[in-house]
């Protein structure tokens, strides 16, 4: 069982009056030992949806939908963000 990550909502102030969540990451299976992973937790409420997050940049997570996610991963396999430019 993974340890749940309890992180302070980006609304909260410095106040100890402020809401947390957890969630319980895991790493991609494609990912190897070193800090450059892409890690996932599942959410629920009020939708089902995904977040993201880079292993060394913990504080930053994304958040979408299932669908959504589904949509980039077959689009990434498929080559179809091989034109996307970098800035």
């Amino acid at each position: 069982m993974h340890p749940l990550n309890w992180q302070k909502s980006s609304y909260s102030g410095q106040a100890s009056n402020c809401l947390e969540i957890a969630a319980t990451w895991q790493k991609s299976s494609y990912s190897s030992e070193g800090n450059n992973c892409i890690e996932l937790a599942p959410g629920a409420h009020p939708a089902p949806h995904v977040h993201l997050r880079e292993s060394d940049e913990p504080g930053t997570a994304l958040v979408t939908s299932p669908a959504r996610l589904r949509a980039l991963l077959r689009a990434a396999k498929v080559g179809g963000l091989d034109a996307v430019s970098h800035p």
